[in-house]
């Protein structure tokens, strides 16, 4: 009974041993070895090569990992984003005039000759509105770059079809008979 506790207790130490450390990388073994002489001599040469079997094969056994840090999710929709960016560009514009796009607001006056001249729009309801520059217009979030005697002029930032955000200027003019009545 002693011999079997001995012996089991060196393969438990055995075990212990070697569950720290990894595993020694696998050698290819040669394709035939015809005698034994020439397995010796296979033997020797492979001891006398470990350097640089070892130098070839370092680069093989770096692991590739992937960083998603920069990318954009591919299993999102791309059209998503497109309309995350037109949401935050409505929510800029937090004016009533922020409502309505730029092409249903009506120019009715534009008072000039002063430092910082105003022109007055009429939205679709009815409703009038002061313009001065630096005003946020249209659900695009648009500003007022000029006001000036024939009419009043907004940049805005478009997103196109193919995702692209270009600046655009819009004028809003006076109607003929409004403008006829300036020229008097």
């Amino acid at each position: 009974m002693r011999p079997r506790r001995a012996l089991a207790l060196i393969a438990l130490s055995a075990a212990l041993a070697a569950c720290g450390k990894q595993p020694p990388p696998r050698r290819a073994a040669p394709a035939h070895a015809a005698t034994p002489a020439a397995s010796a001599a296979t033997a020797t040469a492979t001891a006398k090569a470990p350097a640089a079997n070892d130098a070839a094969k370092k680069p093989a056994e770096e692991e590739w990992t992937y960083s998603s840090v920069g990318k954009r999710d591919p299993f999102r929709s791309f059209l998503s984003d497109l309309s995350g960016e037109k949401q935050k560009a409505q929510t800029r514009c937090t004016t009533p005039l922020g409502r309505f796009e730029i092409e249903q607001l009506k120019l009715v006056a534009v008072v000039t000759g002063l430092e910082d001249p105003v022109a007055m729009v009429e939205a679709p309801n009815g409703t009038g509105y002061s313009l001065r520059r630096g005003a946020c217009i249209g659900k695009n979030g648009g500003v007022v770059a000029a006001v000036r005697s024939d009419g009043v002029v907004v940049s805005e930032w478009v997103i196109r079809a193919d995702g692209t955000r270009d600046p655009t200027q819009t004028v809003l003019r006076l109607p003929k008979q409004a403008a006829l009545n300036l020229e008097e």
